[in-house]
C-alpha cells in the first residue's frame, strides 16, 4: 500500500494541513520561543532583590553595632567641625586679610585673598576649615566690579553651614545611647 505510505508522509510533513491547522502549529511553535526567551532572561536576571529589611530587634548584636557606628560616625564628623574658637580664628584671619572698600566701607577680599586666607586659616586652625576656602564657595558670593566679595557673607555662609550640621546630624543622635564600655568594637 504505497498510497498510505505517501499519504502519511505527506501528512507528516504538514504540507498536507490545512490553512487553520497550519496556523495553529505555527502559533504554538511561537508561543513556544517566547516561553524559552522568557525563561532564559529570568534566568539570568536571578531572583529579586529586597528592598525592605528588618530593623534590628533593640537590645540585639546588630542594633548595638549600628548604634555605635552612628555614634562614631557623627563623633568623626563633629571633629571635623570648627568649634567657637575655630570661627573667632577665623574671622579675625578675615579681618586681618581683608580690604576695606572706599565707597562702601565694606571689608572685601578677591580671589588671591581668599586663597591667601585660605593658607593662613590652614596653618592656624587646620586642614577642618579647607573645605569652606574651594573656588566653586567663592563664585557663590556676589561680586562687586572688582571681583571682590565681602567677608561678611562668607563667614556668615561657614558659621551657617557649622551649625546647620550640628543641629541636624548631632540633635539626632539618641540620648538614650551611651557607648558601653564592655561593648567595644
Amino acid at each position: 500500500m504505497p498510497w498510505v505510505r505517501n499519504l502519511r508522509r505527506f501528512v507528516g510533513t504538514g504540507a498536507g494541513l490545512g490553512s487553520e491547522a497550519l496556523m495553529e502549529l505555527e502559533t504554538k511553535r511561537i508561543l513556544l520561543e517566547i516561553f524559552k526567551e522568557r525563561q532564559r532572561k529570568s534566568a539570568e536576571a536571578g531572583s529579586i532583590p529586597s528592598f525592605y529589611k528588618k530593623k534590628p530587634e533593640e537590645g540585639s548584636i546588630s542594633s548595638r553595632v549600628q548604634r555605635l557606628a552612628k555614634y562614631r560616625f557623627l563623633k568623626k564628623q563633629s571633629e571635623l567641625l570648627l568649634n567657637a574658637d575655630d570661627l573667632d580664628a577665623m574671622w579675625v584671619c578675615l579681618r586681618e586679610n581683608c580690604v576695606i572698600d572706599d565707597a562702601t566701607g565694606a571689608e572685601k577680599m578677591n580671589y588671591e585673598d581668599f586663597c591667601h586666607i585660605a593658607t593662613v586659616c590652614t596653618e592656624q586652625i587646620g586642614q577642618k576649615c579647607k573645605r569652606f576656602f574651594s573656588p566653586s564657595n567663592f563664585m557663590k558670593f556676589e561680586k562687586d566690579d572688582s571681583g571682590r566679595i565681602a567677608i561678611l557673607p562668607f563667614y556668615l555662609y561657614v558659621m551657617r553651614t557649622v551649625s546647620c550640621f550640628l543641629q541636624e546630624k548631632l540633635l539626632k543622635l539618641p540620648a538614650s545611647f551611651v557607648p558601653h564600655a564592655s561593648f567595644c568594637v
